[in-house]
C-alpha cells in the first residue's frame, strides 16, 4: 500500500529534524529542579547567621523563589519564542525550496528517516498499522493506474485521484474530520474511511462509546416554517458530479413540486468566513435541512432538524433521501444511530494506536 505524504506533511517533518526542541525543553527541566534546590541551600545557609532572625528566613525563601522563577520563566518564554521563529523560518525556506532540497537530500533519503524517527505521525502511524508493508511515496510525483491500494489524507490536493478512485471502485483509505466536531473546542474526532469519503451503511454497534458524546441530540422538531438547503462545495460537487451552475435551480424547481415553504440556500463559504451553523440551526425555525453529503447533515440531526440526504453520507439510515419525501419526513429513534456514529469516528491517539484500523475492518469493511 502507498502512503500518500503531500508536501506540507514532508516540510512538518524536515522542520522537526532540523529544529529539534526536545533538548531545550529536557534542559529547561532540569535546571528549574537545580534552581530549585539551590534555593532552599542557600536558605538551610542562611539559618547558621547569628542576626539573621528565624522567622525572617520563609519570607526571604519565598522572595528569592519568586525573583528566580519570573527570571526562568522570561527566559523559558524567550527561549520558546526563538524555537517557534525558527520552526517558522525553516519552513518558509524549506516550502519556497521544497524541489531542490529533496533532489539534493533525495525523497528515498527523507522517507526512511520519516519511517524510521521516534516521532509519532499521522499517516505513518496510520499507514503501518492498517498494513505493515506500506511505502511513502510524494503526493505531487504520485502516479499509478489507480487500481493500487493507497492511504489518501484530506482531499485539498487530492480530488481528481478521489474521483477516479470512487468512480471505479478503486481500493483506498481515507482520513478526513470526524462528524461531531461542532460540539468540541478542538478538532478532536477524524474519520477513516474505507472506499469513500463517508460511511453510509447500517451495522449493529455496541453502546460502549457513546460517552463520547458529550450531548445527545435534541427531540424531533414537528414543524418549521423554512426549509435549507445546504449547497455543495466544488469538491463534493465533483465527486458526485453535479453541475453547479444548474444544481440549485434543479432543487428549488423540485421542491416547489411539493411545498410552497421557503426555500433558503445556504453557499460553501470558507471555514475561516462561515458562521457556526449549530448556532443557526438552533435558533431558526427551520423544517428540514437538505444536503448531498454535508456534515451540517448531522448538525441538523443534533438540532432535531429532520434531514434529506442525497448521497452516501452516515445520515443516510436517519434521513430521507429524495426531495420528493419533503412532505413526509423521517424522525427515527436515534438510539441505533448514535452507536452507529460513535464507531465510525476516532481520536487521534485511536487513529496512530490502531484502535481506528481495527473498528473499521471489524465492522464497516
Amino acid at each position: 500500500m502507498k502512503l500518500l505524504l503531500n508536501d506540507k506533511e514532508i516540510i512538518h517533518f524536515l522542520v522537526e529534524v532540523f529544529c529539534n526542541d526536545q533538548k531545550f525543553y529536557q534542559f529547561s527541566k532540569i535546571e528549574f529542579l537545580r534552581t530549585d534546590m539551590a534555593i532552599n541551600d542557600f536558605v538551610e545557609r542562611t539559618q547558621s547567621v547569628k542576626y539573621k532572625p528565624e522567622k525572617d528566613i520563609p519570607k526571604n525563601k519565598k522572595k528569592i523563589h519568586k525573583a528566580i522563577v519570573e527570571d526562568y520563566d522570561e527566559y523559558f518564554n524567550n527561549a520558546k519564542a526563538m524555537i517557534i521563529a525558527r520552526k517558522k523560518h525553516y519552513y518558509k525556506l524549506f516550502f519556497e525550496n521544497i524541489d531542490r532540497v529533496l533532489t539534493t537530500i533525495g525523497e528515498d533519503v527523507v522517507f526512511d528517516l520519516y519511517q524510521k524517527h521516534k516521532k509519532i505521525n499521522f499517516v505513518k502511524s496510520v499507514g503501518f498499522n492498517l498494513n505493515s508493508n506500506s511505502t511513502f511515496v510524494r503526493r505531487k510525483t504520485f502516479v499509478d493506474d489507480n487500481t493500487e491500494d493507497c492511504l489518501i489524507r484530506n482531499t485539498v490536493g487530492n480530488e481528481d485521484l478521489l474521483v477516479t478512485k470512487i468512480d471505479n471502485n478503486y481500493p483506498f483509505w481515507f482520513i478526513d474530520s470526524g462528524y461531531t466536531n461542532f460540539l468540541e473546542p478542538n478538532k478532536k474526532w477524524h474519520r477513516l474511511v474505507r472506499s469513500h469519503l463517508h460511511y453510509g451503511d447500517f451495522f449493529n454497534a455496541p453502546v460502549d462509546r457513546l460517552s463520547n458524546f458529550k450531548i445527545f441530540p435534541k427531540p424531533w422538531r414537528e414543524n418549521g416554517e423554512k426549509i435549507l438547503v445546504i449547497e455543495p462545495g466544488a469538491f463534493a460537487a465533483k465527486i458526485f458530479h453535479v453541475d453547479m451552475t444548474t444544481w440549485r435551480y434543479n432543487v428549488e424547481a423540485e421542491l416547489r413540486k411539493y411545498t410552497d415553504k421557503p426555500i433558503v440556500f445556504r453557499e460553501k463559504a470558507p471555514k475561516k468566513q462561515r458562521p457556526k451553523l449549530f448556532h443557526e440551526l438552533l435558533n431558526e425555525d427551520y423544517y428540514c435541512v437538505v444536503n448531498i453529503n454535508s456534515n451540517a447533515a448531522t448538525e441538523s440531526i443534533w438540532a432535531g432538524i429532520p434531514v434529506i440526504t442525497l448521497d452516501k453520507h452516515i445520515t443516510n439510515y436517519v434521513s430521507r433521501n429524495n426531495l420528493s419525501d419533503i412532505n413526509n419526513l423521517y424522525r427515527p429513534n436515534l438510539a441505533n444511530w448514535l452507536s452507529v456514529l460513535s464507531y465510525s469516528q476516532f481520536t487521534y491517539d485511536e487513529l496512530v494506536n490502531g484502535t481506528a484500523g481495527k473498528i473499521v475492518n471489524k465492522y464497516h469493511v
